[in-house]
């Protein structure tokens, strides 16, 4: 099917689990997972409920319902209460027993500035050169606007630049670091392709304007990021070396893509988990990570933590929620 023609359809890209054929659905369907042969997906496993979840598309967007499964259904890593009913957006992650979702809803990146892609196909991977910036790092940087950021990358000031530059590392670097680790890459050489992906992109940031329309910055840093890695790759096998480890550079390009979105989307939840904690006191943050993310019952918590299984679960929902406005915020902002 293609998804062109459908720009609300929904796909569920697996990135963990027995592999299981394609899971997606247009608007005008509804999607039932679970252990039952009846359902839309058939997913066999004992921590799967014969009616686990439910996605279906209301007023404009996709939902997930839990169906009061037994073991739960985790969104974004935080279990679901029995029932509940939650809205949708693209790099959402749903767990349902031993399987890992990406949520992808409709096309991504089928707008990018062709003269933009032409550049950082045409970036030299290997050479960086003497002129790489300074990295700088500032106490605000890291959540300033992200036009600022943009201005700064282009700014003819020395100073700019190596401010616009440090905060590029320091926002984006993890992401393609961690994202060449899990393609097989060694830390030395992850290191290496996170240098030379940024400063690629920093040496054609003034050729960069920022249009909505023509793309967002994930699809550009995302495509030199493949190109760097699959590089890296042909190399290895051209010098006749050990390429243990890197059968992910061989899968086909959406594959690899995706791998880079659950990346992308992983460093997110993290982000927003490091920026909340301390808005907690630490019996409210225990509670939320006892019984939001560690599946434990709410009574066990509650014993554990000297607490009534009912304020645990308002401990885990009064975080889950602050977790959930951080994570629209820095959607919100993402380039």
């Amino acid at each position: 099917m293609n998804i062109s023609e459908h720009p609300n359809m929904l796909v569920l890209n697996q990135i963990h689990g027995k592999q299981l054929p394609l899971i997606s659905a247009t608007p005008e369907e509804e999607l039932i997972l679970g252990r039952s042969p009846e359902c839309s997906f058939q997913l066999t496993n004992r921590y799967v409920s014969r009616q686990h979840l439910k996605l279906v598309f209301q007023d404009s967007h996709w939902s997930l319902q839990d169906l009061e499964s037994r073991s739960g259904t985790y969104l974004n890593t935080i279990r679901m209460e029995t029932g509940e009913k939650v809205q949708l957006d693209n790099d959402d992650l749903i767990q349902i027993g031993p399987w890992k979702f990406l949520i992808r809803i409709g096309e991504q990146d089928i707008n990018l500035n062709k003269e933009m892609v032409e550049e950082l196909d045409k970036a030299p991977l290997e050479e960086r050169g003497d002129d790489i910036p300074t990295l700088v790092r500032t106490v605000n940087g890291r959540y300033e606007t992200n036009m600022d950021l943009l201005l700064q990358l282009k700014s003819n000031e020395t100073v700019n630049r190596e401010m616009g530059w440090g905060i590029f590392v320091d926002r984006y670097g993890p992401i393609i670091c961690g994202f060449a680790r899990n393609a097989g890459l060694p830390s030395s050489e992850a290191d290496d392709i996170m240098q030379t992906v940024l400063f690629n992109f920093f040496r054609v940031a003034d050729k960069f304007e920022y249009d909505p329309s023509k793309g967002r910055f994930r699809g550009y840093l995302k495509r030199i990021t493949l190109n760097a890695i699959r590089q890296r790759y042909r190399k290895k096998r051209e010098k006749n070396l050990d390429t243990h480890g890197m059968r992910v550079a061989e899968d086909p390009r959406d594959e690899l893509a995706a791998a880079f979105d659950r990346e992308w989307a992983e460093h997110l939840l993290s982000e927003a988990m490091t920026e909340v904690r301390p808005k907690f006191e630490p019996k409210t943050w225990e509670a939320f990570e006892l019984y939001g993310r560690r599946g434990m019952s709410a009574e066990r918590a509650g014993e554990r933590l000297g607490m009534t299984p009912e304020s645990i679960r308002h401990a885990k929902s009064r975080v889950m929620r602050a977790v959930r406005e951080i994570v629209i915020r820095l959607r919100e902002e993402e380039l």
